[in-house]
């Protein structure tokens, strides 16, 4: 019996974007580091010279500034949140026969109950749509055209999340 490899684009996508994050912000930490370690060493040039002392932190801490540090931790957190729904939500479906009990797994993990009372129709839409849309790319046809239903779907999914203010940011924003 043979079996044909499924390659899952989205996924794949997610987990990239994961890489790409994580990539940026270990370069700018350590770039981070090495200044740090650098105005270490020419503060012991100083000593103990207040003002002098206080320019060089003030300036250390501008060049930090330029890293950005805090965005890329920002973007990187996303991709983590993106690429842990997408996994998730690959995963119900590809556990599951029934397309109403993917769904209804789907919304518990990525809506909140306030958001699916407020959005109950769009969103029971738009997870049963990526739910079977997913496994016909899975089960039935790994096509170009069933890759892209996947991809519109989840779209269509990550849209709702960003109109209730569930995409990009952490809860506790």
């Amino acid at each position: 019996m043979e079996f044909a490899v499924r390659r899952h684009h989205l996924i794949e996508e997610a987990k990239a974007e994961l890489d790409i994050a994580y990539e940026e912000v270990k370069r700018a930490e350590q770039e981070i580091m090495k200044l740090e370690a650098l105005y270490n060493e020419k503060s012991k040039t100083l000593n103990g010279d207040g003002s002098a002392l206080q320019a060089l932190m003030s300036e250390k801490e501008q060049q930090q500034d330029n890293f950005e540090i805090d965005e890329l931790y920002n973007l990187q957190r996303t991709a983590i949140e993106r690429f842990a729904q997408i996994s998730s939500v690959f995963t119900i479906v590809h556990s599951v026969d029934c397309a109403s009990i993917a769904a209804d797994l789907i919304r518990q993990i990525l809506f909140r109950a306030e958001d699916a009372r407020a959005r109950r129709v769009d969103i029971d839409r738009a997870i049963r749509s990526f739910a079977v849309n997913l496994r016909a790319y899975s089960v039935e046809d790994s096509s170009i055209e069933n890759d892209h239903k996947v991809r519109e779907s989840w779209a269509g999914i990550e849209a709702l999340l960003k109109e209730i203010g569930r995409t990009g940011k952490s809860d506790t924003e």
